[in-house]
């Protein structure tokens, strides 16, 4: 594997993204990617899992083919996937911050 770091850093935020999308849902917020949302809507968190890491799994095969071409644009190319994949944990680490999600309870059914 050519980026492994840039890879694990992938991985990483694209957990934190489903992680942090579920815990948002469960509150009572909204998905706002269309397909995601579809995704949800039919196979709830399993679905968004296997959705977010069959995208992963893309970006991993589209850079280990570009870079065995054509190195810097392979790095450029994870780089950017981190780049992309730390947005929606930053909104969503914003979003749970502004709304008390990181301390107040689920509430009681």
């Amino acid at each position: 594997m050519r980026y492994q770091n840039g890879y694990a850093w992938l991985l990483l935020l694209s957990a934190m993204d489903c992680m942090f999308t579920w815990h948002i849902l469960r509150r009572g917020g909204n998905e706002l990617n269309p397909l995601a949302k579809l995704i949800i809507e039919h196979w709830e968190l399993p679905g968004a899992v296997a959705f977010k890491f069959a995208l992963v799994l893309f970006v991993i095969v589209s850079c280990e083919i570009v870079g065995r071409k054509r190195d810097p644009l392979g790095r450029s190319l994870i780089l950017i996937a981190i780049v992309i994949a730390a947005l929606p944990v930053t909104w969503s680490l914003f979003l749970m911050a502004m709304h008390g999600f990181l301390v107040r309870p689920l509430p009681q059914n």
